[in-house]
């Protein structure tokens, strides 16, 4: 009888494994052929543009693969499915908050300073800016003298020219961006009158 017992650990595994790998293949085939339009259509509603939606897809097949024997009979296929993708969803949404994107500072494009423009407005005095205020509207150069040349704050304007102070905030971004215009023009007669 030990000969017969001996005999037997000398011969190859039985066929009956691969048989039964072989049932559950096809079986988890079929599973995924019925289920996977449903979970990638899930997929999509999850992961919008934050992520892929054939990723999360696979990583729940992957993960049913592991468990496919384990998932009860009784069980709704779709809701089991639908629980295991939320629950991936929810890691991959940590993942990424705790592991923010990194982005490489060699691959940051930076510009180097336009000498021009910094020479053209370092060039720029008091005297310059205040001949061109003079070229401002009556509403816009009050405000603007108030603010720049005798340190008022936007309550004191308002209180002195009885206008809102929301008013003085509009009319003081309108006289510096016509002031700005109004220097940079001046500048480009300049560079005319060199040629």
């Amino acid at each position: 009888m030990a000969e017969h017992d001996s005999s037997r650990e000398d011969l190859p595994a039985p066929a009956v494994s691969s048989l039964e790998d072989e049932r559950r293949k096809r079986r988890f085939d079929e599973f995924v052929r019925t289920h996977r339009g449903f979970l990638l259509g899930l997929a999509t509603k999850l992961c919008r543009s934050q992520f892929d939606p054939n990723d999360l897809v696979q990583d729940v097949l992957e993960r049913t693969w592991k468990h496919f024997d384990k998932i009860p009979a009784e069980a709704n296929p779709r809701a089991w499915l639908a629980r295991v993708m939320q629950n991936l969803f929810v890691d991959w949404i940590r993942k990424r908050r705790s592991n923010p994107p990194r982005v490489s500072i060699d691959d940051t494009p930076v510009a180097a300073p336009v000498p021009e423009i910094a020479e053209w407005w370092s060039e720029l005095g008091a005297e310059d800016v205040r001949a061109r205020v003079n070229e401002l509207g009556s509403e816009l150069r009050g405000v603007f003298e108030l603010h720049a040349f005798e340190s008022c704050s936007y309550e004191e304007i308002s209180r002195r020219l009885s206008i809102p102070k929301a008013t003085v905030g509009t009319r003081l971004l309108r006289a510096r961006r016509k002031l700005k215009r109004l220097l940079g023009a001046g500048r480009e007669a300049e560079d005319g009158d060199d040629d």
